[in-house]
């Protein structure tokens, strides 16, 4: 006797959301479907699909009998629309949960953290291949998970918080590079946005590659077992510049990425390989080719020859002040600000009167705070509070000396101005090379 057709919702449409349509309209033909968006699609679904779009894409979910809805990340699992339709006696998943239950028997490397995740991941699948493994590198990387196989031997899986929220499957290996504050308008809060991020090392089987050097860390996973800690000094560890394991420092003048937080990254990376089996790592790390991802610290120059840094992936000021240090000793003028989620700027702050800056560049709407909490000190450089993106770029090139750097590094997310970080990093790379 077959089963009876279900009704599926596809809840948003972007890069998961056509993944999944297009894997479960191959597996469930019989099955009928519907896309449902906030907003006007950019790519339509296929014309026996049936769309539906702004507020009534909300009232179908609390009204509609639908028996599996599939979430795009973006979609806050906390939203009124998922209670509802929860109650309605739908199930809600995720593209990542379906790419786990279709692949229960892969070894799963699931890498997370409120920074440093995406690095991580290529240089765990670098390392991996280079050591002659087979590596599959999905997730939140540009390649949905849906659809794609897994590697023979590994699968690294780049995973944000909006994927992990609701996982209902424990990877083999979770690394979790820090926990900062981010994301809490898609949460709730800082306490369930941690909460969701430490979901991924909620099965005791899961071995844990975690940073002992970051505090959030630290406390949450102080009692658990089958941790194999980074960043701390009987393993791989960054002191003074370079990457140790234990007391023998790794030759890594071959590793081509800047800054601590760099080698950070390199650190988890080693040691989840060296957990692995790969040899050799203690000793030295050869990968000249490894190439630093767009919108992290990417450089390029001006139009006027000057060293840029698009850093539009700093979303939080713990991420900006990392990028300062990595180029601390060059004269930098810093574009700043963002969408306001109260971002405590008092550490970034209290290191910029070193950081050798030439100006400070403010955009809205975090820039304004950030110049009134400047107010009551002395600042070795000018503060310039900027009304967007091209104009900051017009003054930065005025002012940033030949030998110095322009840096884009927010601090802020882009919301309420671009897109998205992406839309962001392009628009100060088209500019600063066209102005």
């Amino acid at each position: 006797m077959s089963a009876k057709p279900r009704t599926i919702a596809i809840w948003g449409y972007g890069r998961e959301g056509q993944a999944a349509l297009a894997h479960l309209q191959a597996l469930h033909p019989a099955d009928t479907f519907a896309v449902l968006n906030d907003t006007p699609l950019d790519i339509p679904p296929p014309a026996d699909v049936r769309t539906v779009t702004g507020e009534a894409a909300g009232q179908a979910l609390r009204s509609e009998a639908f028996d599996l809805i599939v979430k795009s990340p973006g979609i806050s699992l906390y939203r009124e629309e998922a209670t509802a339709a929860r109650a309605r006696g739908a199930t809600i998943t995720s593209a990542t949960n379906l790419w786990f239950e279709e692949n229960a028997k892969a070894h799963t490397i699931a890498v997370t953290g409120t920074k440093g995740k995406s690095t991580t991941s290529r240089l765990i699948d670098h390392i991996l291949r280079q050591a002659g493994r087979d590596v599959a590198l999905l997730g939140n990387v540009g390649v949905a998970a849906l659809g794609q196989k897994a590697g023979r031997d590994h699968t690294v899986l780049e995973l944000s918080s909006y994927q992990i929220a609701d996982l209902a499957h424990a990877p083999s290996i979770a690394v979790i590079t820090n926990l900062y504050v981010d994301h809490v308008p898609w949460h709730g809060s800082i306490a369930q946005y941690h909460a969701d991020k430490l979901r991924l090392i909620a099965d005791a089987k899961t071995r844990a590659v975690l940073n002992h050097g970051n505090e959030g860390l630290r406390t949450h996973a102080a009692q658990r077992a089958n941790v194999l800690w980074y960043n701390r000094d009987d393993g791989f560890h960054v002191r003074d510049g370079a990457l140790f394991f234990r007391q023998q420092k790794v030759d890594t003048s071959q590793f081509p990425l800047r800054g601590n937080h760099n080698l950070e990254n390199l650190a988890a990376a080693c040691a989840v390989a060296d957990d692995l089996g790969v040899t050799g790592l203690r000793e030295r790390v050869a990968i000249p080719d490894f190439a630093q991802l767009r919108h992290r610290q990417e450089e390029f120059r001006a139009s006027n020859g000057v060293l840029c840094v698009n850093d539009s992936i700093s979303t939080v000021p713990e991420a900006t002040l990392v990028a300062l240090e990595a180029y601390r000793g060059l004269p930098c003028v810093l574009i700043l600000g963002g969408n306001d989620r109260g971002q405590n700027h008092a550490a970034l702050l209290d290191y910029l009167p070193g950081a050798g800056l030439s100006a400070l560049l403010l955009l809205p709407d975090t820039g304004r705070r950030i110049a009134e909490e400047m107010q009551d000190r002395t600042w070795p450089f000018p503060i310039v509070p900027v009304d967007d993106l091209q104009q900051a770029v017009r003054e930065a090139m005025a002012r940033a000396p030949q030998d110095g750097v322009i840096m884009l590094s927010p601090a802020a997310p882009s919301f309420g101005q671009f897109r998205n970080f992406e839309e962001r990093g392009d628009r100060f790379k088209e500019l600063a090379t066209t102005l």
